[in-house]
């Protein structure tokens, strides 16, 4: 090989690393801030709360939790949690010609995702400023003003809103290539009413958070997936590391998060 050539190939990868290092450098900086913006893939993406921003980034793009195989050049997405839309970029990163029915109705969170899809130029992206529930009616609505907001279950020092919900088994009645629910809690009633509407969907994407105080409901989920076809994968995403004298819970109220990836073969 020329030795131009190779001087031009370890110039490239210099400085590759140092825009990684400074990028990362822009994270943690992003990681301290209660708002703010960060240059991603050459735009601007608005977060409303720095931590949630750098946990969620890690998971999405570092980790790539959302990824998943599929032979269509225009998969259907939908994302329910949509959030400040980090996810929604990952997808459209990784097909660009995917159209996208994304569902968030945390009003504290909104006005970022709405700047983030305009400034990033996501196209195919129709956006519901709703929840995702069993049934079409008003809810009491919770935020923690950071990584998302809960129907009917209290934080503290808040007044809550009342927000409209969706059924999402209206939005099943076609093939969709990946289903990501992360709605705080939500989860098993949701997808319990979403039962048997599944077969029309290739991958699901759950958070599963157990509520310190009501039943548990992993099992019942898996149960779902397991009739609907479906193989699952879990990943730890909260837990308490002393789990028998452990007290710490997440967002006031879960003491475990798992992360539950369901595909079919």
């Amino acid at each position: 090989m020329h030795i131009k050539t190779v001087l031009k190939q370890i110039f490239n990868k210099v400085n590759f690393i140092f825009f990684i290092s400074g990028f990362d450098k822009d994270l943690l900086k992003a990681k301290s801030k209660e708002e703010g913006e960060i240059q991603l893939f050459e735009n601007p993406f608005y977060f409303h709360h720095g931590r949630a921003f750098y946990d969620t980034y890690k998971e999405v793009f570092k980790d790539g939790i959302y990824q998943f195989n599929t032979d269509s050049k225009t998969p259907l997405i939908i994302d329910c949690g949509a959030n400040m839309g980090l996810s929604l970029l990952f997808f459209k990163k990784q097909y660009p010609s995917a159209r996208i029915l994304a569902f968030e109705p945390d009003t504290a969170v909104l006005p970022f995702l709405e700047k983030n899809i305009h400034s990033q130029s996501l196209s195919m992206v129709t956006l519901y400023e709703n929840a995702v529930w069993n049934v079409t009616e008003e809810l009491t609505f919770f935020t923690d003003n950071g990584m998302g907001g809960r129907i009917g279950v209290e934080y503290e020092n808040q007044s809550p809103i009342k927000i409209k919900a969706l059924r999402l088994r209206d939005f099943l009645d076609q093939p969709v290539d990946m289903l990501k629910i992360d709605i705080e809690g939500a989860e098993y009633t949701v997808l319990k009413d979403c039962s048997d509407m599944l077969h029309n969907v290739k991958h699901i994407f759950v958070e599963y958070h157990s509520d310190i105080t009501g039943e548990q409901h992993l099992d019942d989920i898996l149960g779902i997936l397991k009739h609907n076809g479906f193989r699952y994968h879990l990943k730890e995403s909260f837990s308490r590391k002393k789990p028998f004298v452990g007290r710490h819970i997440l967002c006031e109220k879960f003491d475990m998060a798992i992360n539950i990836f369901a595909y079919k073969n």
